[in-house]
């Protein structure tokens, strides 16, 4: 499975639970070739792998739409984008830089441009940015994306990406952060604790990705402590929360009652100092 690969995965789990996740257009991305990928998933991994990637949508969902809505508009820039549409459930007033590797983002680009066209999806003002964080420097991504910010606050979404990169790309993505936003504006970001190497979910998350994966896409495997949070350059730990927890709020009748029995993510929220 190539990285790509999940990025249509991850919308599909979106759209299967859209009460949860509140992506009522993740839906569009979906087709017969991942439809097919995912009863092997959740039967080889875990069985709530949709539900937990629902509850992380719906949790970005919010913090994006009460950030936005308090500060009338402002700019999401969403790194390792895949198929994300969140864009589309902020009001107009906010713009989007999308961020991804050049095939996602092409890709990406033409298909909204025509669901747009179609009046699938209402208009929005998008920019579209091919960026390879791990071989580009921080002054050459924050050179990149620096004329593109027109207006603040700005909220940036690291969402889904951490598990594939090493600790120092993610130390140059948080410097790159730092450079490009103000006070008060707000990172979020998600990954797994380093205790859930020890989980049998987890050891078979990394049986199947390295099992399926292609050899010319490789990726890390990594997993961060809070205290790497707590301890960012310029930015202060404003909220934490894990999937367990959130299922406890909007999914509830799902019977999640063992945190060690699921892919459990930790979302959290930073703001500029």
């Amino acid at each position: 499975m190539q990285i790509h690969e999940t990025a249509f995965v991850v919308s599909t789990y979106r759209s299967h639970y859209e009460d949860i996740s509140k992506d009522i257009y993740a839906k569009l991305w979906n087709n017969p070739s991942t439809d097919s990928l995912i009863p092997e998933i959740l039967e080889n991994v875990s069985a709530y792998e949709a539900i937990l990637h629902s509850l992380r949508n719906r949790f970005f969902y919010e913090s994006m739409k009460y950030f936005f809505e308090s500060n009338k508009g402002g700019t999401l820039i969403n790194f390792g984008s895949g198929f994300s549409m969140y864009q589309f459930l902020m009001d107009d007033n906010v713009s989007t830089i999308e961020i991804d590797k050049k095939d996602i983002i092409d890709y990406k680009k033409k298909k909204i441009d025509q669901w747009i066209q179609e009046k699938k999806l209402p208009n929005r003002h998008i920019l579209y940015v091919s960026l390879d964080f791990n071989t580009l420097s921080e002054e050459e991504i924050v050179e990149s994306l620096k004329p593109y910010i027109k207006k603040g606050p700005v909220f940036i979404l690291l969402e889904g990406v951490l598990f594939f990169l090493d600790r120092q790309t993610t130390k140059k993505l948080f410097k790159v952060f730092k450079n490009i936003q103000r006070s008060g504006d707000i990172v979020g970001s998600v990954s797994y604790l380093p205790e859930i190497e020890n989980t049998e979910v987890y050891k078979r998350l990394l049986h199947y990705f390295d099992s399926h994966n292609d050899t010319n896409d490789s990726f890390s495997h990594q997993t961060i402590s809070n205290s790497y949070y707590e301890n960012i350059d310029g930015y202060t730990l404003k909220e934490q929360v894990d999937e367990y927890s959130l299922a406890k709020t909007y999914a509830s009748e799902f019977g999640i009652n063992d945190k060690n029995q699921i892919l459990n993510e930790h979302l959290y929220l930073l703001e500029r100092d």
